[in-house]
């Protein structure tokens, strides 16, 4: 059976985020069965540390928590893809008497660089605990990243306070928005045929939004980055061969996570090479990862970004700068070269 199992959810992005040369932690809850230890050795295996969000207290008293949640991952055989589980009817939150986080998670957030939340987390944990997990990584300067995923639009019920709650707790504390086109319009109201750069400006403006960064990702078009303080890079995506699109915003979102670091750490970067090089490198991990079928273990890996990116940086590929792609290789290759030594730890 288990060449039948896959990991996913946010174990695409800390696969990815380890494959680029970053150093990845999975701060998570899965039960005591066979599904939950084939994740975490399997997490093992990419170089991918796991530590139990939930304090052993709660855990006791949470009966969901006995097993680990399942998702059949239905394909069309073209490209598309569905999701289906058990847990698609709720109750939500899943794990909605668990008010806080374990010690071990709360060191790990507090040592860490950069968090990358997506929008099912609401669906396990009260806004209150994610919040509460956000400031113990914010309160050491770490990034957060924000994918609010398919479930977007019940973010704005205005019939349910969680979800609102939810949304209020993502938008004032994530440094960074990545969502698509329909995702985004279903979170802000603007209309789906409006400009992406509407969408951004949509979260800018959303009242406290801690929002620097928004990427709007459109598929096969490839992605546009817009920036809070005016700065807009649109980059296409390599064509190559799809088994499907499962995990590609997951995986391309690690690149992202590199790409802000690195703007961050140096001052001295043009802003715009060192915008449309996150893009480019973010677009090529995300075509990367729709070569295979499957998420998971299946996402982008490093040899296969390189071999894309070196293709674009020798005029290649079509629609792609062959300076960006051969900055975008430099970036990668350096952050590879560096997990060896002075990894940047991400959750």
């Amino acid at each position: 059976e288990r060449d039948f199992w896959e990991l996913g959810g946010n174990c695409n992005f800390v696969i990815a985020a380890a494959r680029l040369g970053l150093r990845a932690t999975c701060a998570g809850h899965v039960g005591g069965d066979v599904y939950g230890k084939f994740l975490i050795d399997e997490l093992a295996v990419e170089g991918v540390d796991h530590v139990e969000l939930i304090p052993g207290d709660d855990g006791a008293r949470v009966s969901a928590l006995a097993e680990t949640l399942i998702c059949f991952v239905l394909s069309d055989g073209a490209g598309a893809h569905a999701f289906c589980s058990r847990y698609d009817l709720g109750p939500w939150p899943l794990m909605r008497d668990v008010s806080d986080v374990s010690n071990e998670a709360r060191e790990v957030l507090r040592q860490c660089r950069a968090v990358f939340v997506n929008g099912f987390v609401f669906d396990e944990l009260k806004p209150r605990a994610v919040k509460q997990a956000l400031a113990l990584a914010k309160s050491n300067g770490a990034g957060v990243f924000f994918d609010p995923g398919p479930r977007a639009f019940t973010f704005v019920d205005e019939t349910n306070a969680s979800r609102l709650e939810a949304l209020n707790v993502a938008l004032t504390n994530a440094d960074v928005v990545l969502a698509t086109e329909e995702e985004l319009a279903a979170l802000t109201g603007v209309d789906l045929n409006s400009s992406p750069e509407s969408f951004a400006e949509a979260i800018f403006n959303y009242p406290n939004s801690a929002a620097e960064w928004v990427v709007v990702k459109r598929g096969p078009a490839g992605a546009l980055l817009v920036t809070r303080d005016g700065h807009a890079v649109a980059v296409g995506c390599p064509e190559v061969k799809v088994g499907d699109t499962v995990g590609c915003g997951d995986s391309s979102a690690a690149a992202y996570v590199l790409g802000y670091l690195r703007a961050r750490a140096d001052a001295s970067l043009d802003i715009g090479e060192a915008l449309e090089t996150t893009v480019t490198l973010a677009t090529h991990v995300g075509s990367a990862t729709a070569m295979n079928v499957g998420a998971g273990r299946n996402v982008a890996r490093a040899e296969t970004v390189l071999d894309l990116l070196n293709q674009g940086a020798t005029g290649k590929t079509r629609g792609v700068s062959k300076v960006a792609a051969s900055a975008a290789l430099s970036v990668l290759k350096d952050a590879i070269a560096r997990r060896l030594v002075d990894p940047v730890q991400v959750v």
